[in-house]
């Protein structure tokens, strides 16, 4: 079998890492061939041969929403498109999201949808406190902007906005969710996310389900999806907030490669090739910290590997602006304070308590 993945970046290229073990071929399709999904993947296509692409692959999957149609609708076409295109519709316009989500009976927080900066103007007094987010892109804290009643921030772009109320929330986590092809679901262990900026920056499992298993549930057989899902939670007072949904393998899913009896990516791999898709199990209370806008070289990585429990994912990205994510560390460890305990070193050899020169906008 062939395997079709849209999207050269690094969770393509870890899609492929761990889907070598089933002995499947990968294709690639983007318009870099320099990205690590394409320069691992068995064959790459450019955007213009996306028929060939295609026709080669016996299924096809996206690491990323924000792609290109044609091979979108042509894959959809054949059958062969897992996840199918409803998510992709949701997920490139927030406020499709936002109702979608708001109709199925999940718990988001109150919104409203405007169409111009006039509108969003006239309507930010319906809230103490309130984020408009772009409606069209916008990811890792981009794209939102704080408003206060009769209020907006200079130099915002003219366009579509989802006007959130301020969830005063007391912590972010993430469930990786997956249903195969005949509608059987499995869901990893949770995680408390840390973000900081719009990003994650490291997070650790096990966290308390608190209901977010029955949210994900309830979500998967609405979207009647086929894959792996990441879903992201506010958690306020003892009870999740949907924050967003990503129709694919997800940074905050990066601990199952080391702390889990099967990865976010081979259980995606499993979901679309129509393979059993186990309950997965977490082996040992594990994490991950994202490595941002700095390059690896031996001392880092010797530094970084000295600490117990360690794995480097370089992604072999050759500029290391400020927030961009070239690469991350798992952790495992006998408890998620030791975790925890790990992560705080980490972080302090990466940065060195500046994390948030790395993380500020250029």
């Amino acid at each position: 079998m062939n395997i079709g993945i849209i999207g050269g970046g690094q969770l393509g290229w870890m899609m492929v890492l761990e889907g070598r073990k089933l002995g499947y071929g990968f294709n690639s399709i983007d318009s870099d061939f320099s990205k690590p999904g394409v320069r691992i993947s068995d064959h790459g296509f450019t955007y213009d041969n996306y028929r060939d692409f295609v026709d080669s692959s016996d299924v096809v999957t996206y690491e990323f929403e924000h792609v290109d149609d044609r091979v979108l609708d042509y894959a959809d076409s054949l059958g062969k498109l897992k996840p199918g295109m409803l998510p992709i519709r949701l997920k490139r316009d927030r406020s499709l999201e936002k109702e979608f989500l708001r109709d199925a009976g999940l718990p988001v927080t109150p919104f409203t949808v405007v169409h111009s900066l006039g509108e969003l103007r006239k309507a930010s007094g319906q809230y103490d406190r309130s984020i408009a987010k772009t409606a069209m892109g916008g990811y890792d804290g981009k794209g939102q902007y704080p408003v206060s009643p009769g209020s907006i921030p200079q130099g915002m772009p003219e366009g579509k906005y989802v006007l959130e109320e301020f969830v005063d929330f007391s912590q972010e986590a993430s469930v990786i969710a997956s249903r195969d092809i005949h509608g059987k679901m499995a869901f990893h262990t949770a995680s408390l996310n840390v973000n900081m900026k719009g990003m994650l920056l490291y997070n650790v499992a096990p966290f308390p389900d608190i209901g977010m298993k029955d949210v994900a549930m309830k979500l998967l057989e609405k979207l009647d999806y086929t894959g792996v899902m990441g879903i992201e939670f506010f958690i306020r007072d003892g009870k999740p907030i949907i924050n967003e949904f990503s129709p694919r393998v997800h940074n905050s899913g990066h601990h199952t490669l080391l702390g889990s009896s099967i990865s976010q990516f081979e259980q995606h791999i499993r979901a679309i090739a129509g393979l059993p898709v186990p309950q997965p199990e977490l082996l040992s209370a594990s994490g991950i910290v994202n490595i941002i806008g700095r390059q690896m070289d031996e001392d880092l990585k010797n530094r970084i590997l000295e600490i117990p429990g360690t794995q480097v994912y370089w992604y072999g990205k050759d500029n290391a602006k400020k927030r961009r994510k070239v690469g991350h560390v798992n952790i495992v460890a006998p408890s998620a304070d030791d975790v925890r305990e790990r992560i705080d070193a980490l972080i302090d050899i990466m940065y060195g308590g500046n994390i948030l020169d790395f993380l500020e906008y250029s």
